[in-house]
This record gives structure tokens, C-alpha cells and sequence, in this order.
């Protein structure tokens, strides 16, 4: 089994011929701290380069159900990803994240945002891509805006935005822009109707709703440089400070469509 926790990322199997569990795992601190927290009769670390789990021990399966247990006992945090992000920093807790995106489309929730159902058709301008995005609003209706980093093509305060990746489903490429640009976990409330063209692209939108407590640009992140939760008219006149006028005029009709339709699902 694959064992995700706030200490560390295991795959776990008995291996052919043996009575015994192998607890495998891509960083050798991982196993160390499940060591040193949960599970003291694990065997000496092993190093195995060339595979895919280059570090791995071995344990009884009554040891590992009790460590198990003790794991069990210590969750005691609201949101898996903060807590990693909090732990095990920001570059594991986005890892997990683009695990968590992957298994988005589940068969059981695939009907609720299958392709048939969302507003956009599959015919494209010539010489355009698309790009998926996310209009953010906390409890309170206030909007989050990102600032490009060096005010890239005039952008002052946008939306996050980005094309799918080979494979992905339109609701885990916005999912998945958002928390890359933001720093920011949130859930799909409904597609945003209508396409905004900009430059290069088609962009299309989904209203969300950001999980509290998270989000966070650090200082080396290459596409944004903060982020900012602003009123919906505070909105509106920071997006005016865009000198692209083809994006301003784009990025302004999105927030006027998100309020629109944040207050039709309120």
C-alpha cells in the first residue's frame, strides 16, 4: 500500500517469499522519522539505487498495525496539505498536492464535472490555445488577485491561469494553476459560463472557494510574486492597473462574470 502522512511518503509490501513487510520510500529522512516516532523496531535502512524506492527497511506486520494506530491517534490537523506544507515545506506539500489533483476525477465524481457538462465547447480560433483558471472568493467575498513576477506582459494584478498538461481534466488544470501561482488549496463551487480571449489564449474560468489558512508565495517562486485578497471593488481597480489593455479589459469582464455568478450560487 501507498502510506501518505505528515512525516513522510511509504509504500509498503510483502514481498514474495517472506513473512515480513518491506517499508520502501524515496527519501532515507522519511523512514528515519517514522524510526524515531512510531515504529521502533524497524530494521536498519537499506540503500537500493536504481529502483524506484532507493531506501527501504523491513518490519512485522503486528509492528506496523500498532505504528499505524499511534499514526491515527496523532491526526489532529484540519487540512492534509497545510499540514505537510507546515512539516515537510512547500515543494512536498506541492507534490502531494498533483497526487491528490491526478485522483480528482474519480469514476464515482466524474459525472458531476464531465466534459458534457461544462459550458464551453471544443472548437478553438485559429492560432489559439486554452488555459484554465480559477476566481477565488473567501467566506467574507473578497477576491484574490496574483501579481505576476516582473509585471510580465503588463500584468499587474490577474487570475491564476495555465494550459492543461497532456492528459488533465479542465477542472485539475485550474485546480492545479491555482496552487502553483497562489500557494492557495481550494474547491470547484461551478464553471464559470463564458470564454475571455487573451493575447494567445482562450481562457476559461471556474468559480472556487479557498480553503482557509492556506496560501503563500515564497521569494523564489519564477511566475508570481504575491498574492492579494482584495474587495470586489478594490478588485476592479487594481486589475486597471494592467498596462495590457487587452488583458485588463479581459481580466475585468472575469471578475464581472465571477460576482455575478458567486451571487447566483450564494
Amino acid at each position: 500500500m501507498w502510506l501518505f502522512t505528515n512525516i513522510g511518503f511509504f509504500s509498503i509490501v510483502q514481498k514474495p517469499g517472506t513473512d515480513f513487510l518491506t517499508v520502501r520510500a524515496r527519501v532515507k529522512h522519511d523512514l528515519e522519522s517514522l524510526r524515531e516516532r512510531y515504529l521502533p523496531g524497524l530494521s536498519p535502512i537499506q540503500a537500493k539505487g536504481g529502483t524506484d524506492y532507493p531506501w527501504r527497511a523491513t518490519t512485522s506486520h503486528a509492528d506496523l498495525a500498532a505504528a499505524l494506530g499511534k499514526i491515527a491517534l496523532d491526526i489532529n490537523y484540519g487540512n492534509f496539505k497545510n499540514e505537510i506544507a507546515a512539516r515537510q515545506g512547500k515543494a512536498r506539500a506541492s507534490r502531494y498536492g498533483k497526487v491528490w489533483q491526478a485522483l480528482y476525477d474519480m469514476p464515482e465524481e466524474a459525472s458531476a464535472h464531465a466534459k458534457s457538462g461544462l459550458p464551453w465547447g471544443d472548437t478553438l480560433p485559429p492560432g489559439k490555445k486554452v488555459a484554465y483558471g480559477g476566481i477565488l472568493f473567501d467566506p467574507t467575498g473578497k477576491v484574490l488577485l496574483r501579481e505576476p513576477k516582473n509585471h510580465f506582459d503588463g500584468y499587474v494584478w490577474t487570475f491564476a491561469k495555465g494550459r492543461p498538461d497532456p492528459g488533465e481534466k479542465p477542472e485539475q488544470t485550474a485546480l492545479r494553476e491555482v496552487f502553483e501561482e497562489t500557494g492557495v488549496n481550494a474547491q470547484i463551487l461551478a464553471p464559470l459560463p463564458g470564454e475571455f480571449a487573451g493575447g494567445t489564449t482562450i481562457n476559461r474560468y471556474f468559480l472556487m472557494l479557498a480553503e482557509a489558512g492556506s496560501g503563500g508565495v515564497s521569494p523564489d517562486d519564477k511566475e508570481t510574486a504575491s498574492i492579494r485578497w482584495a474587495t470586489q471593488e478594490e478588485a476592479h481597480e487594481l486589475i486597471g492597473l494592467t498596462s495590457n489593455s487587452t488583458g485588463r479589459a479581459r481580466d475585468r469582464a472575469v471578475l464581472a462574470a465571477a460576482i455575478s455568478e458567486r451571487r447566483k450560487s450564494s
